[in-house]
């Protein structure tokens, strides 16, 4: 017979001590570690003195950092600190593609998580019930920290849709749409289509520094309004880009939200949802299922749906055909036509 592995409990010790990597980040953006180590301060010496930090405390910090492979040693030896290519790219303050926002975002979460025990039992996120309009100003600056994650994502989406090739000349809306990343990716990748942007006023103020960026501004509309209030015109546009918006909604938002979308669409239109789709029976291990649990902690009725569940709800609001198109790794596009 075959022999069998040791049984061990790594993966539970694992679980357990995995909030040690994400506080030693919190703390190492909290005092802007990696910003001055970046302007040159790379000795033990000239970053306490910069920082106004205890040395052993800071001295045992950047330990840390090493240990989890976000600061490495300078030639190996010594109390001088190097980044590594990724940290000095996205956590480097003064950086483009900083994601500052992302790590904030992250910290937030993690306070409510400590609170999923009450969640369950009660079935209401941290802090209560509250509609999308009560957390405008946390998608504000949430919507910055997701560009820089989202940027690829949205240009490997466009390159699945065969923006400039199969679908041309398309006027889209972007639906809570954020920084615009997404329709920015699909309006890059076809010189002749057009987006609508709709989000909250404050939102759509931070999209529009990333539509300029991009160079795109003459092609873009923007749309500031509570989706919850939002009256859609009838056969305006091309293609509906829902991404990452079901799933902070919950079923009964997003059954009407899709309703909206099908007699906004022009004939042979399509909704294009892109989220974390969990398998139809729910059953295998990932992120999808994870994020679920996020969805139970930050909203009143959200959750993540299956590809059987959207198929429905789609086909109810009207659409006939239907495409499936796995973005990257547990990034998937589920697509209504018209």
């Amino acid at each position: 017979m075959p022999k069998t592995a040791q049984l061990t409990s790594e993966r539970i010790q694992d679980a357990l001590y995995g909030f040690t990597r994400s506080q030693i980040l919190f703390a190492a953006l909290d005092i802007d570690v990696f910003t001055h180590i970046a302007q040159g301060e790379e000795t033990l010496d000239a970053l306490t003195e910069a920082l106004d930090v205890d040395r052993r405390g800071l001295r045992i910090l950047l330990d840390g950092l090493v240990g989890i492979g976000f600061l490495q040693k300078k030639n190996h030896t010594g109390l001088h600190y190097e980044l590594p290519e990724d940290v000095a790219r996205y956590l480097v303050r003064n950086s483009e593609e900083y994601m500052g926002g992302m790590v904030s975002h992250c910290k937030r979460l993690y306070e409510n998580w400590s609170q999923l025990t009450d969640a369950v039992r009660t079935g209401q996120p941290a802090g209560g019930a509250h509609g999308l309009a009560a957390l405008e100003a946390f998608f504000s600056e949430l919507v910055k920290g997701l560009y820089v994650s989202n940027y690829p994502t949205a240009k490997k989406l466009a390159k699945v849709l065969e923006m400039g090739k199969s679908l041309k000349d398309q006027h889209i809306l972007d639906v809570a749409g954020g920084s615009g990343v997404w329709s920015i990716a699909l309006l890059e990748t076809d010189k002749s289509s057009q987006a609508t942007l709709l989000d909250f006023p404050t939102v759509i103020s931070v999209a529009r520094e990333y539509v300029d960026h991009h160079g795109l501004t003459d092609r873009y509309h923007f749309w500031p309004e509570d989706l919850e209030e939002t009256e859609f015109p009838d056969a305006t546009f091309d293609m509906v880009i829902l991404a990452n918006i079901c799933h902070a909604l919950g079923p009964v938002a997003t059954q009407r939200l899709l309703q909206s979308m099908g007699k906004t669409l022009k004939p042979g239109g399509r909704v294009v949802i892109v989220d974390f789709v969990p398998d139809d029976e729910r059953a295998k291990a990932g992120w999808p299922l994870i994020f679920g649990v996020n969805m139970l902690i930050s909203t009143p009725e959200g959750d993540v749906f299956t590809q059987a569940e959207y198929e429905r709800w789609m086909r109810e609001a009207g659409f006939t055909r239907f495409e499936r198109k796995d973005v990257e790794n547990e990034v998937t596009a589920l697509i209504g036509i018209k």
